[in-house]
């Protein structure tokens, strides 16, 4: 027991001990720089995006872009030529590999050393191993001190749509649209930089065809830091193929290069088609004042429940007018419409049905529908079909005496012609 207690004293000090000199190294690192600072040593790191200033930080850089870095020494705000300056920069630390850049570079008669490299884009997993924070150290030795300075920057889409919504006519958000329909798009933009941005954002959109049915491109935007909203809104072709439609947004920068990959969302292209496909007359001819029962059977052909009316006429006359609530995709409805003719003039009307058109209705021509005539007569009058079967009774009834006559005329010349017999009947008186 007390073996182990030594020992866990003996660890406990070690690791105080070691603590205090990392403390004590800081603390001498921090009083060198401060009062080489002080005495005149500077190195100042910036880059080409700013950063100027001890300890600052620069706009940020995006994939494969190059960094330009600068270090200015100066010794009493005079500046040092034919110094080495060693660079040296760190990406985010990720579970996968570090990235890394360094080198080296002598200050000019202005006393800056420029070194550059250009942002990494490894095979896998890139965004992890690139963007986030990246820290780089510029290190010279002025009069036997060892001076440094920090930049910080970060790596990303300088530009980046995070996330598109497709919203309708009224603002609010929708994922089945009619053609010919309004269909907006409503873009949330990140502007991952300091200072605002000039954009270009394309808007494509393919039916399920493929066939392109939208282009929307806005032009010279200026995008400020920080996240954003961008709507743009056009309308749904008539001649879109229905079914799933996929579209896409993508910010572009000056001489048409991406600033990040297009982002990507789907919504459907559906249509609304009524169809009247049967008009049934109870009655094809009545008199003056009867009622006539009109049957109309209507189908919802589209993909929507739909509300709407239908209206029923004898010529260009209205007999009635119905409305159907809810009429569900491929279902069919019967509707009865009764025909008062007390204030019909005699003659032959003919009868048709139309159901109104609804929203995005591009086949039309099914929704009307006329069937056959209806014939209305005066209460004295007798029906066409009663006039028919009297006519064609007279002319058989005519035939037929005819044909009567005409045999016994004939019979009647055939007695004529056969020859006679004469008997003389002589008498005598008695002798």
């Amino acid at each position: 027991m007390r073996m182990c207690t030594v020992e866990r004293v003996v660890r406990s000090g070690a690791l105080a001990l070691f603590l205090l000199v990392m403390v004590a190294s800081a603390l001498v690192h921090v009083r060198t720089v401060s009062v080489e600072a002080q005495s005149g040593r500077v190195v100042d790191l910036f880059a080409q995006r700013g950063g100027i200033g001890v300890n600052q930080s620069s706009d940020m850089f995006q994939s494969q872009e190059l960094v330009i870095l600068y270090a200015l020494v100066t010794y009493n705000d005079n500046p040092i030529a034919n110094k080495l300056v060693a660079f040296h920069a760190d990406g985010p630390l990720n579970p996968f590999e570090n990235e890394t850049a360094g080198g080296s570079s002598g200050t000019n008669e202005s006393g800056i050393a420029e070194f550059s490299f250009r942002m990494p884009w490894p095979v896998e997993m890139p965004e992890t191993k690139v963007f986030g924070e990246w820290t780089v150290i510029a290190t010279v030795d002025v009069a036997d001190q060892r001076i440094v300075d920090t930049l910080t920057f970060k790596a990303g889409w300088v530009i980046e749509i995070t996330d598109m919504a497709t919203l309708n006519a009224q603002g609010t958000h929708e994922e089945r649209y009619l053609r010919q329909s309004t269909i907006a798009f409503d873009l949330t933009v990140e502007n991952n930089a300091k200072t605002a941005k000039p954009a270009t954002i394309t808007i494509d959109a393919q039916d399920s065809a493929g066939h392109p049915i939208i282009h929307i491109q806005l032009d010279n935007l200026v995008v400020p830091p920080g996240s954003s909203h961008i709507n743009a809104s056009t309308r749904i072709p008539v001649e879109a193929s229905l079914g799933q439609a996929t579209v896409q947004a993508a910010p572009v920068a000056h001489g048409g290069v991406l600033y990040s990959p297009a982002v990507s969302t789907t919504f459907e292209i559906i249509e609304n088609d009524i169809a009247i496909v049967a008009v049934t007359p109870s009655e094809t001819a009545v008199q003056k004042g009867e009622i006539v029962e009109i049957g109309v059977t209507v189908k919802n052909k589209g993909n929507e429940t739909v509300s709407f009316g239908v209206a029923v006429y004898y010529d260009h006359a209205l007999i009635g007018e119905e409305r159907i609530e809810d009429l569900a995709s491929s279902a069919e409805t019967q509707l009865v419409f009764k025909w008062n003719t007390t204030d019909v003039s005699q003659g032959t009307y003919t009868i048709s049905a139309v159901a109104e058109t609804v929203e995005g209705e591009i086949e039309t021509a099914d929704n009307t529908f006329v069937d056959g005539t209806v014939t209305v007569m005066l209460s004295a009058q007798w029906p066409p079909c009663i006039i028919y079967a009297f006519l064609v009774g007279l002319v058989i009834i005519g035939a037929l005496v005819l044909f009567l006559f005409l045999g016994i005329s004939r019979r009647r010349r055939r007695r004529k012609k056969q020859p006679q017999s004469f008997y003389a009947i002589i008498s005598r008186p008695h002798i």
